[in-house]
Formats: C-alpha cells, structure tokens, sequence
C-alpha cells in the first residue's frame, strides 16, 4: 500500500504562531487563558491545558492573568472589557483574519451592503462581523445567496479558510445583486494551496484521510473537496480512529491535514498507517472465506521457514503458513513444527478444484479467546493481555491467541506520551469494543487503574484536612508545578507555590520521588482536586520584614524602577517601597528621572508599612536637587 502526502497540508502560519504564542505564556508565573480553544484541534488544545494554558469560554471565567486572543479573532468589546478588568491581552488574531476584519470594517464605513461569506457559527466570521458592528449579511451557500435582494453597492469579504470553489461560484450569483461589487478575496493563500494539493491527490489515490479537528471549518472543506473529485475520504482527528477494514484492497492513499492539525498527529497516522499495512499482509490468509471451516487432523509432510504441508487424507496437501501457526507468528515454522507432527487445525477456504487448501491453527484458538473477550465484556471483568508492541497510538497487545489494541488515552489514569513501560509485561485490561468480523479488539487499562485509584482515593479522603501539614512524594513534574502524593491521593503544587522566591523551574527545586512536607490549602470534594502548598509552611518576606523594619527606621536601598509619580526602592533582595515623587523634592511637574537613576543607592525613612497590602512607604533623608543636564551646564 503506497502512501502519499498531500504538498501542502498541517499548520498554517497563522495557526503555528497562535499555538507559539500560548505557548510562550506557559512560561509564565502567572495564569494564562485562551479565549475559546486557540484552535480547532482538541489535542493541541489539552495539550496546552496539560502545560496551565486554560481555554475558557468568556472573560468572566478570568479572575485575573493574561487573556489569549486565539488565531480566529474577537470582536472590539471584548478586548475594552479585558482593558477594564485589567488583564493582559495576548493577540494571537491571524494577520489573514485581522485583514478581513477591517475590510469589513471599511466596507460599512463606505455605506455599501457588506456581504460575508463563510459560516454563520463559525467564531472567525462571528468576529469579522463585530467588526462591521454586525451589519453584514452571512451567506453560506449559493441558496443563501440567491435571496439577497438587489442593492447599490455591495462589498464582499470571505472567511479565510472559507472553499475557493464555493466562493467562485457564489461570486456569480452576487455580480447580478448589485451595480458595484468590490471583492476582497481574503481567503488565505495558505487555504487555497492546500486545497488545491488534496483535490489533485484525491484524483490519484483510491482513498483519502483527512485529519484534523471534527469542528475545523478548513478541515471539513478538505474532506469536501476531495469527496466531490469522487474520492472516498474519511476525516478523522487522531490515529485512534482508522479502521483497519478501510484499508482492504487499497492500492494508494492519501494524506492532507487541516491547518490546526501538529505534525506530530500527522506523523502518528501515517506510522499505524504502516501498522495497518503489516498487519493486512500478515492476515492476508485469514480473510479468505472462511464458510467451510470445517476442523481436520493432519500430519506435517514437510516444513520450510514460511509454510508447512499437511496431510489429511484429502488429494493434496494442505498449506499451512507460519502466520497460521501460532500467534504471535514464530520466525520460521521449523521453530515449531517438523515432519511427522500431528495436528488439529481448520480449513479456511472452500475446497475447489486445482486450488490449494489453506488451514489455521490458530483460527480453533482464536473461536474460543473471542468467546472469552465477549463474556468479559458482558461481565465488565477484566483479563489478562500482554503489550507487545507500542506505537505513537497506543500499545498492541495479545489476549491469548487474539491481538488487541490499548488507545494511548487508556493506557494509564494519567496523560502519558508512550505506553513503552508496558511491552512484554502482562497486566489487566477491561474490553471496550470488540468487531470479530474486522478483527478488532479495544481494551483499556485505565478502566482497571481507575477503580484501584477510586478505593485509595476513598481511604486517603477520610484522613485529610484543609490547613493541615502531609508528608509527600513528589511523582510528576510539570512546567506549571508539581504532583504530590500525600497518601494515595494526589495533589497540584503550582509553582506558584513552591518559595516565596520566584523560581523559574520546577526542577530547580523539586525532583521526582523527592520526599517533601507540604500544607493542604484547599480541596474541592466534586473533582478530588487537592491544591498544597510548599511556602506556606515558612514566613514571607512580609512576615519578616514586619519583625525587622518599623516606622521611623533609615535604611539604604537601591533603585529598582522609576514611574511617572516616583521610584520604586529595594531595601533587600525581596521587599521594595514606593517613594513618592513628593518625597523626593517639592519642585512642582518635577520628573523624577531628573533626580534619580536606576541601580542607584539612596538613603531613605521608612514612614509607613502594611503587611497585609504589602505596601511600605519611604521618603529620603534629604531632598534632592536636579541633576543639571548639559544643556543647563552650558
């Protein structure tokens, strides 16, 4: 089976500097907030949120931080109401989206009938309107389009990844709605190429995977497109979801992505791809037709590395290939067989004439395995299944004779990148699906952990208390903080509150399997999420500086910061005070950068100190002069 990559396909610009930038935040120390998914891709985006990047819905959900505005733009209110809550905005708006938007934007301006063509749900033409204070006409289709009534001036903007093959037919229709038409063709030039790469592939390949997210508006006019060229397409948003019967007598397949899909989801398709391929080559026996299955004893004729000839009793012997020996298959079928051996196996094709007889071993085992998956399932039992293999997916295993498939999401109660760990060891799984026909068998191992962690998690809830101090076991660290173990239940220590000094990795201080006390600070009982603290158990700064500096003291601090209404001074490596403008010198509309400089050492009174606002107010011993600039000199 060939597999072809469309020329033009994955992240576009716009999508890859969004993600880059919502990236970036997570290096942050405070928290940071995408309004709505940055993209249409459910991976990228718990991915993300697995970093302390959170999408939420709406600015109210935001008590404070930093706001990403994601790659498909908002209206003007919305980045008003982040100035007045005070929030940092993060504009990751595509360059392609921000340019339809202020077309649209002028088009109103010049009076005439603004026209957008794209999906009305779609949250880029959603916004593309707010701009245009919603005064445009969304059309999705040449029917929408056939009921606009005839106007003067008509200006026509396009979502960005809206169909250029839609868009030129609509275009039609509107050229006879109006006397003047201007066009701004903002759809992005990254959208067409990429649809013109998977109409050409979908015309050269027997079958096409589309990858992306199944809410993806780019992502779904790929899929589109190229069922319209007559190709069968399916979309799919990660490897988990390829069917193996897809494949069967495939000759060429294509590959394109939308522009929210990673390389790496597109790199793990076209990797169980391959699986599928080697898979179908290695059962190419087995999907013979199978109604005779009549069971025979033989005896082993001869043997060579790939097959065996058997006698029993029919005019010719029987082929039985080394992949119908055993499962797994041995290397050679002299490994397990030799002349003389009796054996019990089935037939697995109708016997006609001229045409050898193919038998299975493994077929009688593999009747009786899928019985016992079945009975499991109806039981919600576990069994025992062994990994054999991982992939990007997930991890193949073997239930007996049977081979089975364990999803990455269900292989741990955690997210992991690779069920490696798990290959030759033999554990518990629950059976989710099972298709005896298409060969498919879907286990999962979380199901098993989760009820384990469930009666730990019981136990360890009836000991624990807010505001009380547990011993822990650091077991996960990520870039947002740490995982602790606190008896059989789990909690998040954020890096936030890990020191009273800023840190700028977890690393730097904390190491897995690193034995640490911590204070339980609050615990929500519907999620079972525990938040720990680390500073809690020592003094802050504040703490001690209350007990070492009092109103009346003179000290000498170092300029940190100058602002418009005075300096900000260090008086030690963690308290800095404000001194105000007014303490400095009683020269009216003075600048402050005329008296003082960053780095410089000044001697200063403190004349007040709040612990609780973490305020300390200072004035200098003596009132300064100007420095006298050049200027003044000469």
């Amino acid at each position: 089976m060939e597999i072809r990559i469309a020329e033009n396909c994955g992240f576009c610009y716009g999508v890859k500097r969004a993600v880059a930038m919502a990236q970036k935040t997570a290096e942050n120390d405070f928290t940071s907030y995408t309004l709505g998914p940055i993209i249409h891709n459910p991976q990228v985006v718990q991915s993300l949120a697995d970093d302390g990047v959170r999408a939420v819905n709406s600015l109210e959900e935001i008590p404070d931080g930093q706001v990403i505005i994601r790659s498909h733009g908002v209206g003007p209110a919305i980045y008003k109401e982040a100035k007045d809550k005070g929030l940092d905005v993060v504009d990751a708006t595509c360059p392609h989206v921000k340019k339809a938007q202020q077309d649209a934007k002028s088009v109103v301006d010049d009076n005439m009938t603004l026209v957008i063509l794209g999906e009305k749900k779609h949250p880029e033409v959603i916004s593309i309107n707010l701009w245009a204070g919603n005064k445009g006409i969304i059309v999705e289709s040449e029917k929408d389009a056939e009921i606009i009534p005839f106007v003067e001036n008509m200006g026509v903007v396009v979502q960005t990844t809206f169909s250029q093959f839609k868009f030129q037919s609509i275009i039609g229709i509107l050229e006879k709605k109006t006397k003047n038409l201007k066009v701004f063709k903002t759809i992005c030039t990254a959208t067409q190429e990429r649809q013109n790469s998977a109409v050409e592939l979908a015309k050269e390949v027997n079958l096409m995977i589309v990858i992306g997210g199944k809410n993806s508006g780019n992502t779904n006019r790929l899929a589109e497109v190229c069922r319209d060229v007559g190709c069968t397409t399916y979309h799919i948003e990660t490897a988990a979801e390829l069917e193996v019967a897809w494949f069967q007598g495939v000759q060429t397949v294509g590959v394109t992505a939308g522009a929210s899909t990673p390389d790496w989801i597109i790199k793990e398709v076209i990797e169980t791809m391959n699986e599928f391929e080697e898979l179908l080559t290695a059962q190419a026996n087995w999907d013979e037709d199978l109604k005779k299955g009549s069971v025979v004893e033989g005896t082993v004729a001869q043997v060579e590395d790939e097959r065996a000839w058997v006698s029993f009793g029919y005019k010719t012997e029987a082929i039985l290939n080394r992949t119908e020996i055993a499962y797994p298959a041995p290397a050679s079928a002299k490994d397990v067989l030799k002349e003389g051996d009796q054996i019990k196996a089935v037939i697995m094709n109708h016997i006609k004439e001229d045409n050898p007889v193919y038998l299975s071993v493994t077929r009688l085992a593999k009747d009786e395995d899928w019985q016992y998956v079945i009975e499991a399932q109806e039981k919600d039992q576990p069994i025992i299944c062994k990994g054999i293999d991982a992939i990007p997916a997930g991890l193949v295993v073997t239930v007996n004779s049977l081979r089975g498939f364990i999803p990455l999401s269900q292989g741990d109660v955690y997210f992991v990148k690779s069920l490696e760990n798990l290959v030759g060891t033999e554990f518990e799984a629950k059976v989710l699906e099972i298709d005896e026909k298409k060969n498919r068998l879907v286990l999962s191992r979380r199901a098993v952990l989760e009820v384990e962690r469930q009666a730990k998690l019981e136990e360890a809830l009836k000991k624990i208390a807010v505001g009380e101090n547990y011993k822990g076991v650091v077991r996960k660290i990520m870039p947002y903080g740490a995982f602790v173990d606190i008896g059989g239940i789990e909690g998040l220590l954020h890096i936030s509150d890990i020191s009273w000094h800023k840190i700028k990795k977890v690393e730097d201080v904390l190491s897995v399997g690193q034995e640490i006390e911590v204070k339980l600070q609050s615990f929500d009982p519907e999620s079972h999420k525990l938040s720990l603290s680390l500073k809690a158990l020592t003094k802050s700064p504040w703490d001690l500086a209350e007990e070492t500096i009092s109103v009346g003291d003179v000290l000498t601090g170092k300029v940190v910061r100058l602002v418009a209404y005075g300096a900000f001074v260090a008086v030690n490596d963690d308290i800095q005070g404000l001194l105000h403008i007014s303490q400095i010198t009683k020269q009216r509309n003075a600048k402050v950068e005329d008296y003082l400089n960053r780095g410089q050492e000044v001697e200063v009174k403190v004349i007040s100190f709040s612990k609780d606002e973490k305020k300390l107010g200072l004035a200098l011993t003596e009132l300064m002069e100007p420095v006298a600039s050049s200027e003044d000199a000469e």
